[in-house]
Protein backbone atom coordinates (compact mmCIF):
# COMPACT_ATOMS: atom_id res chain seq x y z
CA UNK A 1 0.00 0.00 0.00
CA UNK A 2 2.86 2.51 -0.93
CA UNK A 3 2.22 5.82 -2.05
CA UNK A 4 0.70 6.09 -5.85
CA UNK A 5 1.14 8.33 -8.22
CA UNK A 6 -2.11 9.11 -10.10
CA UNK A 7 -2.63 9.48 -13.94
CA UNK A 8 -5.74 11.08 -14.09
CA UNK A 9 -6.60 14.00 -11.12
CA UNK A 10 -10.01 13.49 -9.23
CA UNK A 11 -11.20 16.70 -8.00
CA UNK A 12 -13.95 15.26 -6.05
CA UNK A 13 -13.71 13.68 -2.52
CA UNK A 14 -14.31 9.83 -3.19
CA UNK A 15 -16.53 7.48 -1.09
CA UNK A 16 -16.99 3.85 -2.27
CA UNK A 17 -20.56 3.63 -2.84
CA UNK A 18 -20.53 -0.26 -1.03
CA UNK A 19 -20.39 1.76 2.11
CA UNK A 20 -23.76 2.06 2.17
CA UNK A 21 -23.59 -1.60 3.80
CA UNK A 22 -20.52 -2.77 5.38
CA UNK A 23 -21.72 -5.95 7.19
CA UNK A 24 -24.11 -6.95 3.63
CA UNK A 25 -20.78 -6.33 1.35
CA UNK A 26 -18.54 -8.21 3.39
CA UNK A 27 -15.88 -5.37 3.97
CA UNK A 28 -13.05 -6.11 5.81
CA UNK A 29 -10.88 -3.22 5.60
CA UNK A 30 -11.26 0.68 5.32
CA UNK A 31 -8.33 2.91 3.68
CA UNK A 32 -8.63 6.55 4.05
CA UNK A 33 -6.07 8.34 1.86
CA UNK A 34 -5.49 12.24 1.42
CA UNK A 35 -3.41 13.22 -1.51
CA UNK A 36 -1.46 16.16 -2.74
CA UNK A 37 -0.63 17.01 -5.71
CA UNK A 38 -1.75 14.06 -7.31
CA UNK A 39 0.20 11.41 -4.93
CA UNK A 40 -1.13 9.72 -1.84
CA UNK A 41 0.55 11.71 0.80
CA UNK A 42 -0.88 9.96 4.15
CA UNK A 43 -3.57 7.18 4.72
CA UNK A 44 -4.80 5.05 7.36
CA UNK A 45 -6.42 1.81 7.22
CA UNK A 46 -8.89 0.18 9.94
CA UNK A 47 -10.59 -3.10 10.51
CA UNK A 48 -14.15 -2.58 9.41
CA UNK A 49 -15.30 -6.25 10.56
CA UNK A 50 -18.33 -5.67 12.64
CA UNK A 51 -18.28 -1.75 12.22
CA UNK A 52 -21.04 0.45 11.62
CA UNK A 53 -20.71 3.21 9.25
CA UNK A 54 -19.59 5.72 11.57
CA UNK A 55 -17.96 3.77 14.03
CA UNK A 56 -15.38 2.38 11.73
CA UNK A 57 -13.41 5.49 12.03
CA UNK A 58 -11.44 5.07 15.21
CA UNK A 59 -7.95 4.54 16.88
CA UNK A 60 -9.17 1.29 18.58
CA UNK A 61 -9.75 -0.18 14.56
CA UNK A 62 -6.29 1.47 13.36
CA UNK A 63 -4.31 -1.48 11.37
CA UNK A 64 -2.20 0.66 9.30
CA UNK A 65 -1.24 4.34 8.59
CA UNK A 66 2.46 5.98 7.51
CA UNK A 67 1.98 8.47 10.77
CA UNK A 68 3.71 6.78 13.46
CA UNK A 69 1.44 4.44 14.71
CA UNK A 70 1.90 4.48 18.28
CA UNK A 71 1.60 8.31 18.93
CA UNK A 72 -2.26 7.24 18.75
CA UNK A 73 -2.44 4.59 21.38
CA UNK A 74 -0.61 7.93 24.32
CA UNK A 75 -2.76 10.71 22.99
CA UNK A 76 -5.68 10.14 24.83
CA UNK A 77 -7.91 12.14 27.18
CA UNK A 78 -6.54 15.35 26.56
CA UNK A 79 -9.07 18.14 25.87
CA UNK A 80 -9.78 18.64 22.34
CA UNK A 81 -8.28 15.16 21.52
CA UNK A 82 -10.58 13.41 18.84
CA UNK A 83 -10.08 10.36 16.49
CA UNK A 84 -13.70 9.88 15.04
CA UNK A 85 -16.37 10.81 11.91
CA UNK A 86 -17.99 12.95 14.55
CA UNK A 87 -15.59 15.22 15.84
CA UNK A 88 -15.73 17.87 18.10
CA UNK A 89 -19.49 16.94 19.18
CA UNK A 90 -18.79 19.16 22.38
CA UNK A 91 -18.84 22.19 21.03
CA UNK A 92 -21.41 21.86 17.53
CA UNK A 93 -22.55 23.24 15.96
CA UNK A 94 -20.28 26.24 16.38
CA UNK A 95 -17.46 23.81 15.37
CA UNK A 96 -17.85 21.76 12.21
CA UNK A 97 -15.13 19.60 12.32
CA UNK A 98 -15.55 16.03 11.14
CA UNK A 99 -12.66 13.23 10.28
CA UNK A 100 -11.22 14.70 13.18
CA UNK A 101 -7.90 13.01 14.52
CA UNK A 102 -6.97 15.74 17.03
CA UNK A 103 -4.16 15.67 19.80
CA UNK A 104 -5.24 18.57 21.93
CA UNK A 105 -6.61 22.26 22.01
CA UNK A 106 -4.09 24.44 22.44
CA UNK A 107 -5.45 27.75 21.05
CA UNK A 108 -6.34 28.10 17.30
CA UNK A 109 -2.58 28.98 16.35
CA UNK A 110 -1.20 26.48 18.73
CA UNK A 111 -3.53 23.43 17.87
CA UNK A 112 -1.71 20.04 17.78
CA UNK A 113 -3.22 16.93 15.39
CA UNK A 114 -3.54 15.19 12.19
CA UNK A 115 -6.45 15.50 10.46
CA UNK A 116 -9.77 17.32 9.89
CA UNK A 117 -12.61 18.15 7.44
CA UNK A 118 -14.36 21.47 7.60
CA UNK A 119 -17.59 21.92 6.29
CA UNK A 120 -19.16 24.67 8.19
CA UNK A 121 -17.97 27.84 10.29
CA UNK A 122 -16.06 28.04 13.98
CA UNK A 123 -14.27 30.03 15.77
CA UNK A 124 -10.63 29.66 14.45
CA UNK A 125 -8.96 30.73 10.82
CA UNK A 126 -9.46 27.32 9.39
CA UNK A 127 -12.80 27.44 10.08
CA UNK A 128 -13.41 30.24 7.79
CA UNK A 129 -13.89 28.56 4.74
CA UNK A 130 -16.97 28.76 2.18
CA UNK A 131 -16.26 25.28 0.88
CA UNK A 132 -15.50 21.96 2.40
CA UNK A 133 -12.51 21.43 2.62
CA UNK A 134 -9.92 18.27 4.02
CA UNK A 135 -6.66 19.08 5.71
CA UNK A 136 -3.35 16.50 6.88
CA UNK A 137 0.16 17.51 8.33
CA UNK A 138 2.59 16.05 6.16
CA UNK A 139 4.89 14.55 9.48
CA UNK A 140 5.34 11.39 11.14
CA UNK A 141 3.48 12.84 14.36
CA UNK A 142 0.87 15.14 15.16
CA UNK A 143 2.07 18.44 14.21
CA UNK A 144 0.45 22.51 14.47
CA UNK A 145 -2.88 22.12 12.60
CA UNK A 146 -4.53 22.61 10.19
CA UNK A 147 -1.63 21.46 8.05
CA UNK A 148 -1.81 21.28 4.20
CA UNK A 149 -5.11 21.56 2.20
CA UNK A 150 -5.52 17.85 1.05
CA UNK A 151 -6.30 17.64 -3.04
CA UNK A 152 -9.22 15.08 -1.84
CA UNK A 153 -9.95 12.69 0.31
CA UNK A 154 -10.85 8.88 -0.57
CA UNK A 155 -12.17 6.11 1.07
CA UNK A 156 -11.95 2.90 -0.18
CA UNK A 157 -12.80 -0.71 1.09
CA UNK A 158 -11.50 -4.35 1.06
CA UNK A 159 -13.90 -7.12 0.51
CA UNK A 160 -14.40 -10.98 1.64
CA UNK A 161 -16.13 -12.79 -1.28
CA UNK A 162 -17.45 -15.70 -0.61
CA UNK A 163 -16.89 -18.60 -3.05
CA UNK A 164 -18.76 -21.67 -3.70
CA UNK A 165 -16.82 -23.78 -1.63
CA UNK A 166 -17.67 -21.13 1.28
CA UNK A 167 -14.47 -19.76 1.32
CA UNK A 168 -13.62 -16.41 1.28
CA UNK A 169 -10.61 -14.77 -0.26
CA UNK A 170 -10.12 -10.42 -0.33
CA UNK A 171 -11.45 -8.38 -3.12
CA UNK A 172 -8.44 -5.60 -2.85
CA UNK A 173 -10.88 -2.34 -3.65
CA UNK A 174 -8.08 -0.03 -2.34
CA UNK A 175 -6.57 2.83 -4.95
CA UNK A 176 -4.10 1.55 -7.55
CA UNK A 177 -2.25 3.44 -10.59
CA UNK A 178 -4.65 3.08 -12.50
CA UNK A 179 -8.04 3.23 -10.99
CA UNK A 180 -8.92 7.02 -11.28
CA UNK A 181 -10.54 6.57 -14.32
CA UNK A 182 -12.92 4.52 -12.81
CA UNK A 183 -13.39 6.66 -9.44
CA UNK A 184 -13.95 9.73 -11.80
CA UNK A 185 -16.97 7.27 -13.36
CA UNK A 186 -18.21 6.57 -10.40
CA UNK A 187 -18.25 10.08 -8.97
CA UNK A 188 -19.46 11.19 -13.05
CA UNK A 189 -23.00 8.42 -12.46
CA UNK A 190 -23.54 9.68 -8.61
CA UNK A 191 -23.89 13.02 -10.51
CA UNK A 192 -25.86 12.14 -13.32
CA UNK A 193 -28.20 9.92 -10.98
CA UNK A 194 -28.82 12.97 -8.92
CA UNK A 195 -29.42 15.51 -11.63
CA UNK A 196 -32.81 15.61 -13.32
CA UNK A 197 -33.61 16.48 -16.84
CA UNK A 198 -35.61 19.65 -17.40
CA UNK A 199 -38.27 17.88 -19.40
CA UNK A 200 -39.26 15.67 -17.06
CA UNK A 201 -39.74 17.88 -14.33
CA UNK A 202 -43.81 18.59 -13.68
CA UNK A 203 -43.53 21.96 -14.70
CA UNK A 204 -41.98 21.36 -18.44
CA UNK A 205 -45.15 18.70 -18.51
CA UNK A 206 -47.45 21.31 -17.88
CA UNK A 207 -46.33 23.42 -20.30
CA UNK A 208 -47.05 20.86 -22.71
CA UNK A 209 -50.47 19.81 -21.64
CA UNK A 210 -53.89 21.24 -22.32
CA UNK A 211 -55.98 21.95 -19.08
CA UNK A 212 -59.01 19.62 -19.07
CA UNK A 213 -62.36 21.67 -18.60
CA UNK A 214 -65.49 18.91 -18.77
CA UNK A 215 -68.34 21.71 -18.24
CA UNK A 216 -71.13 20.99 -20.95
CA UNK A 217 -70.57 24.78 -22.24
CA UNK A 218 -66.97 24.90 -22.81
CA UNK A 219 -67.39 21.58 -25.11
CA UNK A 220 -69.95 23.53 -27.08
CA UNK A 221 -68.44 26.40 -27.42
CA UNK A 222 -65.46 24.15 -28.30
CA UNK A 223 -67.00 21.94 -31.11
CA UNK A 224 -68.51 25.15 -33.21
CA UNK A 225 -65.49 27.00 -32.79
CA UNK A 226 -63.87 23.42 -34.22
CA UNK A 227 -66.66 22.99 -36.84
CA UNK A 228 -66.52 26.79 -37.67
CA UNK A 229 -62.62 26.63 -38.11
CA UNK A 230 -62.74 23.87 -40.02
CA UNK A 231 -65.59 24.94 -42.60
CA UNK A 232 -63.73 28.23 -43.15
CA UNK A 233 -60.45 26.45 -44.32
CA UNK A 234 -62.20 24.38 -46.41
CA UNK A 235 -64.12 27.38 -48.24
CA UNK A 236 -60.81 29.42 -48.05
CA UNK A 237 -59.10 25.77 -50.34
CA UNK A 238 -62.14 25.32 -52.77
CA UNK A 239 -63.19 28.72 -53.47
CA UNK A 240 -61.32 29.45 -56.43
CA UNK A 241 -62.68 26.18 -57.60
CA UNK A 242 -65.98 27.16 -56.62
CA UNK A 243 -65.50 29.92 -58.74
CA UNK A 244 -64.71 28.51 -61.80
CA UNK A 245 -67.39 25.93 -61.42
CA UNK A 246 -70.38 28.36 -61.32
CA UNK A 247 -68.75 30.26 -64.10
CA UNK A 248 -68.41 27.65 -66.30
CA UNK A 249 -71.99 26.36 -65.35
CA UNK A 250 -73.24 30.24 -66.14
CA UNK A 251 -71.34 29.91 -69.96
CA UNK A 252 -72.84 26.71 -70.65
CA UNK A 253 -76.40 27.60 -69.26
CA UNK A 254 -75.93 30.96 -71.44
CA UNK A 255 -74.72 28.69 -74.70
CA UNK A 256 -78.26 26.83 -73.88
CA UNK A 257 -80.60 29.71 -74.02
CA UNK A 258 -78.85 31.14 -76.92
CA UNK A 259 -79.14 27.74 -78.97
CA UNK A 260 -82.91 27.49 -77.82
CA UNK A 261 -83.70 31.11 -79.15
CA UNK A 262 -82.16 30.64 -82.37
CA UNK A 263 -84.22 27.58 -82.72
CA UNK A 264 -87.24 28.99 -81.93
CA UNK A 265 -86.72 32.01 -84.75
CA UNK A 266 -85.98 29.41 -87.59
CA UNK A 267 -89.31 27.64 -86.28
Amino acid sequence: MAAQQLTNQVLDHYKSDVMNDLQNNGISKIRVSYYYNGVEAKYFVFNATGATRTDWFSRYRLLETNYDISDFIITTGKPGEYFSIAGDTVSAPSINRHFYINEGYYGCSGDLGWTLMVDGPGPCPMDWETSTKVYFVNTLSYSLMPGLTADFMAILVEREICNKESSSSPSNEFLSINETEEIQRRISSMKSNLTVPVNSTSQYIRTKTCAEDDRFSSRAIGTALGAGLISLLAALILFPDIKKVIYFSFQQLTAVCKRNDADKTHT
